[in-house]
């Protein structure tokens, strides 16, 4: 009798867990936001939160932004939030995605960013574009440029497009097919690719800052920071051109002047990764995973075959598992080991030798998972010892 009650106590416990798990809540999983404050198109989130097993957060300005969203499309988030970029949105988000904006940031969601990813496991997936005027003319560089300095990143996007004569798909230079060929740090990035080939429609064109001055990180590795890592490029048969030059009312390029035979040939980073402290990373790539004319959802453009969802799911695997990861705390530690007393005729010193020690302590909260196998593990054990004592 007592093992059938044993038995549908543990069964009842595997349905709560069922339940859970379909019915995910912001107390149990890692929360992930998607961005459409700033006149983003959905276009691809359909396939991404296909891939997104979290907690699903979009964040919108007003019921505007929301009539661009297929009712299938907004049943598939866990909330929506109005408002846009604000403390207030995003106070419990771990992930942040922001497809390719169309209208610039506000200095008051500069300020509630910075805020946000201030704070220890922090992530943020940011897109941006060429400045090819069709989306926007350069308003995706200005607004991945101003997120990105305000968070202390050496990452930036020039005012320029990336054409790509050999590596691009259905022939036109700026449907270019970006070659995945991640840092040695990330090269589990390419797992379960077929092509390491992505879609990379019209994009821009990727720079580090070393000391205030811009290199080019895939063509000067040596100069490239540590904490910097190169996850897509264009190949070596690629250039740089401005669609929108000073003289047409947009920005001049900042590192890869067209003009300029030093720096306007490939290859060139598309998509780069920035690690740092306390399991925060930004991740930045030239063109969108949605939004846009055709985001990087794709599997096959122009009968090109592309790695699209593998390799945005993959991307997304990697941030949760950063901001899932226990904190890392040094702790400096004084310990007094000896006492030497010296006596003489006059007086008597005591002489203290101290020793400084560093230890390193892992601190910080677990994965959602394992905290929740923890409390099923407690529920379970608690509900057979009651069983088994009667």
């Amino acid at each position: 009798m007592k093992a059938k009650l044993l038995g549908a106590a543990l069964a009842a416990v595997i349905v709560a867990l069922l339940v859970l798990s379909a019915a995910p809540s912001k107390g149990a999983m890692l929360v992930i936001a998607f961005d459409l404050s700033h006149r983003q198109a959905p276009k691809g989130l359909e396939v991404i939160v296909g891939l997104v097993p979290y907690y699903k957060v979009l964040i919108v300005s007003d019921e505007s932004d929301l009539e661009r969203v297929p009712p299938e499309l907004l049943k598939a988030f866990n909330e929506v939030r109005k408002g846009g970029l604000t403390a207030e949105n995003l106070r419990d988000v771990d992930v942040l995605i922001i497809g390719q904006p169309e209208a610039l940031i506000r200095p008051e969601e500069v300020e509630a960013l910075k805020a946000w990813f201030s704070k220890p496991n922090r992530a943020m997936w940011i897109a941006a574009d060429s400045d090819y005027p069709a989306q926007g003319s350069e308003k995706a560089q200005q607004f991945m440029n101003t997120v990105l300095e305000a968070l202390g990143s050496a990452i930036r996007i020039d005012y320029v497009s990336a054409e790509d004569l050999k590596e691009n798909a259905g022939g036109a230079v700026y449907w270019v097919k970006g070659i995945v060929v991640p840092s040695p740090e990330v090269s589990f990035l390419k797992s379960g690719l077929q092509y390491n080939r992505v879609l990379f429609h019209g994009p821009g064109a990727l720079f580090v800052l070393v000391q205030g001055k811009p290199i080019n990180p895939v063509k000067q590795p040596e100069l490239k920071p540590k904490n910097i890592y190169i996850v897509v490029r264009t190949s070596e048969d690629s250039r740089v051109v401005e669609n929108s030059p000073p003289e047409k009312g947009g920005l001049g390029a900042m590192f890869y002047d067209p003009l300029d035979d030093r720096v306007n040939r490939g290859p060139f980073p598309l998509m780069l990764i920035e690690v740092f402290t306390d399991n925060r990373v930004i991740v930045a790539s030239s063109e969108t995973m949605y939004g846009g004319y055709q985001p990087m959802t794709v599997t096959e453009y122009y009968r090109v075959p592309l790695d699209g969802p593998q390799f945005i799911s993959n991307i997304l695997t990697y941030l949760a598992s950063v901001v899932t990861q226990p904190i890392k705390v040094t702790e400096t530690k004084t310990v007094t080991l000896t006492e030497t007393k010296t006596e003489t005729k006059t007086e008597t010193k005591t002489e203290v030798r101290v020793e400084t020690t560093t230890e390193t302590v892992t601190t910080g909260v677990s994965t959602p998972v394992a905290a929740l196998v923890a409390v099923i593990a407690l529920v379970v054990g608690a509900a057979a010892a009651f069983l088994l004592r009667r």
